[in-house]
């Protein structure tokens, strides 16, 4: 049995851990508060409580124990971004005695920064804030350690309970004829799920939605979908076509995306 660890399971992490339960997968994840751990318990999912900073592990280091792979799944706090980088330096340094294990990493799309242009796994990064430096900064260091890995970057993330319009429709929305790269959990789950299964996969794979309606057109649409009030956008704002591109993991395990229409 296929034993993972999902170290930071939140939103994403707990639809994955319930779908890779079902397929009998064995499952451990990791939450920073005890009412985390005892939440995520009681919906039959095998807990710790870790707290990684800087400079230590605390927590019940067991969680560690007996893993083929480990998914990190913490992004960057806007409280404690500069520390991001750090704490990914002091785990892989902690993973080394574990050189069988397989180093699965969440990241971000943000890395290829807001410019005009397609982007694959091979672009050129051009992080532009300090969350997706950091994020460089951590997938580097663990495609350098000794550990096989895989860097998944994820486009924004959205579903049913989930989307940028809940706080987006009071404010004023730029670049409205820009497009977006959303991804649904379905697929996100999906996309995870096929690379963790594959023996292959290594190195850099997106993970974004071949839907990449206008942004205007998409936030008019959920704004209507939610019942909320239209939002206004900045018409005057110079648009930044960026699109992601996602074919790869294709490529390699055959994974199609099955939301196909984000305006639905």
């Amino acid at each position: 049995m296929r034993t993972l660890g999902i170290l930071g399971c939140g939103w994403l992490g707990t639809k994955l851990a319930v779908k890779l339960n079902s397929q009998k997968w064995n499952v451990k994840v990791s939450k920073t508060s005890t009412e985390g751990v005892i939440s995520l318990g009681k919906q039959g999912i095998e807990s710790y409580r870790i707290i990684l900073t800087e400079n230590s592990i605390k927590g019940n280091l067991e969680f560690f124990e007996n893993l083929d792979q480990l998914l990190i799944s913490i992004p960057p706090k806007r409280d404690s971004i500069s520390n991001f980088s750090k704490k990914i330096n002091y785990l892989i340094n902690f993973l080394k005695l574990k050189s069988n294990l397989k180093i699965i990493f969440l990241s971000s799309t943000s890395v290829y920064g807001k410019r005009n242009g397609k982007f694959n796994e091979q672009s050129i990064l051009f992080p532009d804030t300090d969350s997706s430096s950091n994020l460089v900064i951590s997938e580097k260091m663990i495609q350098k350690s000794s550990n096989p890995s895989i860097i998944i970057r994820l486009g924004g993330l959205v579903g049913e309970d989930r989307n940028p319009i809940f706080y987006l429709n009071k404010k004023i929305i730029t670049n409205p004829e820009g497009v977006i790269n959303f991804i649904h959990h379905i697929d996100a789950v999906n996309g995870i799920t096929k690379l963790l299964s594959c023996s292959q996969a290594e190195g850099v794979y997106n993970l974004v939605s071949p839907h990449h309606p206008k942004r205007k057109d998409y936030y008019l649409k959920m704004a209507e979908k939610y019942s909320l009030s239209l939002p206004k956008f900045a018409e005057n704002d110079p648009t930044i076509i960026r699109l992601i591109d996602a074919k790869k993991i294709k490529t390699l395990t055959g994974f199609n995306y099955q939301v196909d229409n984000l305006l639905i």
